[in-house]
């Protein structure tokens, strides 16, 4: 699977970031899913943008930190993908992650792979309460 990355210049910082994000599909990821799919799409925004598609698409009025759009949901609310196979698209407020780093302690590019995982794991159909599973 391709995974394409907007709103970062650094070609060394995108690498890793593909890197990872391909890693974490392949260690958890429905492979019949996967196996099908062609893109994903990572776009790195400010909370500007971010709160606009919270509100647009959650009905929230504020920023967040990451947004997952699968490209279609089933009935049975499992991902699926649509006719141009686009696995989905995750949306990071890099504001939301340079607070978040900071108020953690921890390096910003280590919030970023929170942020892609929380993302990827969305897609792949995993809740909140699943995550703090997978966690623990």
């Amino acid at each position: 699977m391709k995974v394409a990355i907007f709103g970062i210049n650094n070609k060394n910082t995108v690498n890793k970031y593909k890197r990872f994000a391909k890693s974490i599909v392949a260690a958890v990821g429905n492979k019949q899913l996967i196996k099908n799919a062609d893109v994903l799409n990572i776009v790195f925004v400010n909370d500007k943008y971010i709160k606009k598609l919270n509100k647009q698409f959650l009905k929230k009025d504020r920023p967040t930190d990451v947004l997952a759009f699968p490209m279609k949901i089933n009935s049975d609310k499992t991902p699926s993908l649509i006719d141009d196979n686009v696995f989905g698209e995750i949306y990071i407020s890099k504001d939301r992650a340079k607070k978040q780093a900071k108020a953690l302690k921890i390096k910003v590019s280590d919030e970023i792979y929170n942020l892609i995982k929380h993302g990827i794991l969305h897609l792949l159909g995993y809740s909140h309460q699943e995550m703090r599973l997978i966690k623990e």
